[in-house]
C-alpha cells in the first residue's frame, strides 16, 4: 500500500481546510434576531384555531428567511463587504430591471404649512376596498424611483397574501414635487407622515395600515410610532437600516473616507441642492436668520445641517439636532410591532448606534442583525438580488393574517 506524498497530503489538507473555512463563513452569515422571550413576548392575535400568537411565534413559525437555520443571507461573491454592498446599491439606484418595473399613480397632498407631499401608488395594487395599505418611505435624497423601493414595491403589489394597496411616499421635495414650503425635511421631522398616515386613514377607513422605511425614513417612522405610543393606528412596521442614534450616524457620514468622499456624500449633497436651489422663490422665515450664502457653498451634509436644519428647528448646535431627531428615545414607547433591520458591516449606520437592550425589554419590537449587508445592500446571489424583499413580506403577511 502506497503512502501518500507530501504534496499531496499538503492539498488534501488545504482542502479540507478550505471546506471548514467556508462552512464557518456560512454560519457566520446567519441573521441573529434580538427581541424578548417567547413568555413576555406582545401578543398579535388570539383565535379559537391557533390560540394566543405572539411576535415571538411569528418571528420563529411564519418568518423563515429570518429564523430558519437553513437559511443565511450570503452576500453576492463579489460584493462581500458592506463597503462593497453599500458602493453597489448606490450606483445601482436609478437600475432599472424585471423586478422593478413599476407604474405609479401619483396623488398630492397638502401639509398644514403649505408643503405639498406626493404619494406614489402602485397601479398593479389591489382594488378591494379593506384591502391593506403599505406605505413606503426612503431615505434622504431618496424617492419612489429608487431601486429597492421600486423593487419591494412590486415585489408587495404583486403579493397574493397581501394583495396591499402600495403607496410610496416622496419627502418634501423629492421625485419632482412642487416646492410648496420653505421648511425642509429632515431626519427626525415627522409632522408629513402623521398628516399622510391621517389622510390614508380617512380614504380607506376600513383598511388596516403598515409602514416600511429605509435609513431617514426608517428613523422618522420609528420616531413616529414611538410618539404615537398606544395610539398609533399602524397595524406593524418595518425599519430597513434604521439610524436610530443620529449622533452616531452622523458621525459615520460626515468622516473622511473614500466612502463618503466619492460615493455617499456627492450622491445626497447632488439631490438636497438642486431641491435647495428649487425652492428659492419662497419666502423665508426671518426667525430663521439663515446665511443664505453658506447654504449655497455646502459641500457637506454637515454644513448644511448646522446653517439649515439647526436653525430651523431652533437648536442650538448639531449635537442638539442628533439628539432629539434620534428615535432611540423612543423606540420604548412602540407598541405595535415593528421588525427592524439592520448590517453589521454598515459603515453609514454603524451598528454602535442600535439600541439593542431596548428590543429584548419592549415585547412588541424585534431586531433582524444581519452580518454582511452594508447601507441598504444586502445582495445575495449572482447576478445580485435583494435579500430584505422576502423577510418583509413574510413579516407584513403574518402579522396582518
Amino acid at each position: 500500500m502506497s503512502l501518500l506524498s507530501p504534496s499531496t497530503l499538503g492539498l488534501v489538507a488545504l482542502g479540507l481546510f478550505g471546506v471548514y473555512k467556508y462552512r464557518r463563513y456560512i454560519d457566520d452569515c446567519r441573521v441573529k434576531i434580538v427581541t424578548s422571550e417567547c413568555k413576555t413576548s406582545a401578543i398579535v392575535r388570539q383565535t379559537d384555531t391557533e390560540g394566543t400568537i405572539t411576535l415571538h411565534d411569528i418571528l420563529y413559525t411564519e418568518c423563515p428567511t429570518l429564523t430558519d437555520p437553513r437559511e443565511t443571507m450570503v452576500p453576492t461573491p463579489y460584493l462581500a463587504t458592506g463597503l462593497l454592498q453599500t458602493i453597489y446599491a448606490t450606483m445601482m439606484i436609478r437600475k432599472r430591471d424585471n423586478s422593478s418595473d413599476i407604474v405609479y399613480r401619483r396623488q398630492l397632498i397638502t401639509m398644514e404649512d403649505g408643503a405639498t407631499i406626493s404619494l406614489d401608488w402602485c397601479t398593479s395594487s389591489s382594488d378591494l376596498s379593506e384591502a391593506p395599505v403599505v406605505m413606503i418611505m426612503s431615505g434622504v435624497g431618496g424617492s419612489s424611483q429608487e431601486h429597492h423601493i421600486r423593487a419591494l414595491a412590486k415585489s408587495l403589489a404583486l403579493s397574493s397574501l397581501l394583495t396591499p394597496r402600495v403607496v410610496v411616499v416622496n419627502h418634501r421635495g423629492t421625485a419632482h414635487t412642487p416646492i410648496t414650503s420653505s421648511r425642509p425635511y429632515d431626519v427626525g421631522f415627522t409632522d408629513d407622515l402623521r398628516t399622510v398616515v391621517n389622510h390614508i386613514s380617512s380614504e380607506y377607513p376600513g383598511s388596516k395600515i403598515v409602514g416600511v422605511g429605509f435609513s431617514m425614513g426608517a428613523n422618522i417612522l420609528t420616531k413616529y410610532m414611538g410618539e404615537e405610543g398606544p395610539l398609533c393606528p399602524l397595524a406593524c412596521a418595518v425599519a430597513v437600516c434604521c439610524p436610530f442614534d443620529i449622533e452616531v450616524s452622523g458621525a459615520a457620514m460626515n468622516e473622511s473616507n473614500v466612502l463618503n468622499n466619492h460615493v455617499f456624500q456627492p450622491a445626497v449633497m447632488s439631490t438636497l441642492m438642486r431641491a435647495l436651489k428649487r425652492a428659492e422663490h419662497l419666502e423665508l422665515n426671518p426667525e430663521w436668520n439663515l446665511d443664505i450664502t453658506r447654504i449655497r457653498n455646502a459641500k457637506r451634509l454637515s454644513e448644511l445641517e448646522d446653517e439649515l436644519l439647526v436653525k430651523i428647528n431652533g437648536y442650538s448646535d448639531r449635537t442638539e439636532y442628533y439628539r432629539k431627531s434620534s428615535s432611540a428615545r423612543f423606540v420604548d414607547h412602540i407598541t405595535v410591532p415593528l421588525l427592524a433591520i439592520n448590517s453589521l458591516d454598515d459603515r453609514i449606520t454603524p451598528p454602535q448606534g442600535i439600541p439593542v437592550h431596548k428590543f429584548t425589554e419592549n415585547p412588541n419590537i424585534a431586531l433582524a442583525l444581519v452580518p454582511h449587508g452594508g447601507h441598504l445592500g444586502f445582495l445575495t446571489g449572482v447576478p445580485p438580488r435583494i435579500w430584505f424583499i422576502k423577510p418583509i413580506e413574510e413579516f407584513i403577511t403574518a402579522i396582518l393574517r
